[in-house]
């Protein structure tokens, strides 16, 4: 169900409303002559996305959404909030599913939203936008606690081995609730598909029970610059893939959450990945700040800061089989045992 609620607590319910007009010829949707729908009425919403182009939400308007609103195979897709409000109902499902990673949109970009999970069951996946060619994701805040298991609140994926795009300015401070014993959300998810190259910039990810960005198991290259995360279990950045990067973000871990059991900054899974110019700061008690893992092919890691000031055994882990890791210009205070730590 969809609902529109206007500055008047008015609400329109969108299954009535179209049934109201089920038969009657279309009217020429406002702004098409600009190539641009401007989508006020709710009842508008998902025919809109279906046709592709640019849609544009009222921002004086609260769309409240349990459902599914699902797309595939459009050239272009622009979805431009306009800073208007999306209130997500109960659900464990997707919300805005854009592409899929077989059948994706071959230029997609959502910017300009305001996210409410305030209601008790609201999560799911908000956004899943798979892209062929580029795609473009930017201004997004998600404001109260993801509490569902599986599905977080974003994934994003390029499926062209050229394909590019930007995630940035997407706040999901409040992060997720551990409702299935660890197992509950991803903040925000790169496609197991992805082939092609993403940066994902200054973004805010609280603490989600399954990483706070999780970037494993693709043959793509992904690169975060910037951002700030916070106490995710598992890993507040985990990185596996061709070409990886991770410079000039900040990781705050200052609060042990009951059911996180493996609370860490950065965990490099697999691939060639350089880790640059960040700074932790840690006050738990947890066994390292970066893991490596033994599928690792190669880790650089330089000019990076970590304050330790919990119990926190090594400032980095390498497991053994991991290939290379190289340390240069860095400033590790308070570890208990060799900065560099190998299992």
């Amino acid at each position: 169900m969809v609902q529109r609620t206007d500055r008047d607590n008015r609400s329109i319910n969108r299954r009535s409303y179209l049934s109201a007009i089920a038969g009657v010829a279309a009217a020429p949707v406002v702004g098409s002559a600009v190539g641009a729908a401007d989508v006020d009425d709710e009842s508008q919403l998902e025919a809109e996305i279906e046709s592709g182009g640019t849609v544009n939400l009222d921002s004086d308007t609260i769309y409240e959404i349990d459902d599914t609103i699902r797309v595939t195979g459009l050239d272009d897709l622009t979805l431009d909030g306009n800073g208007a409000t999306v209130k997500i109902g109960p659900t464990t499902g997707y919300v805005f599913k854009l592409g899929i990673s077989s059948n994706p949109i071959n230029n997609l970009t959502v910017k300009n939203f305001n996210i409410d999970l305030s209601t008790d069951g609201a999560g799911g996946r908000i956004f899943e936008c798979h892209a062929a060619d580029n795609l473009e994701v930017s201004d997004i805040t998600v404001e109260g606690e993801h509490d569902t298991a599986g599905k977080g609140p974003m994934l994003v994926g390029l499926h062209t081995s050229d394909g590019s795009g930007t995630v940035s300015n997407v706040d999901l401070p409040d992060g997720g609730e551990d409702s299935s014993s660890g197992y509950g959300g991803t903040g925000m998810f790169v496609s197991h598909y992805h082939t092609g190259e993403v940066t994902i910039r200054d973004c805010h990810i609280g603490p989600f029970p399954d990483n706070g960005l999780y970037c494993s198991n693709a043959s793509g290259d992904v690169h975060v610059e910037g951002g700030h995360f916070e106490n995710c279990n598992v890993a507040g950045v985990r990185l596996d893939g061709d070409n990886c990067s991770l410079k000039g973000a900040t990781f705050e871990y200052d609060e042990d959450i009951p059911g996180f059991d493996g609370q860490r900054p950065v965990r490099c899974d697999g691939g060639d990945i350089e880790i640059s110019d960040i700074h932790v700061d840690m006050s738990i008690n947890q066994t390292e700040a970066i893991r490596v893992m033994s599928g690792a092919e190669s880790v650089s890691i330089k000019d990076c800061s970590m304050d330790l000031h919990g119990e926190v055994r090594d400032a980095v882990s390498v497991t053994t089989g991991a290939g290379s890791v190289t340390t240069s210009g860095n400033d590790f205070d308070g570890y208990e045992r060799q900065p560099v730590y190998h299992y």
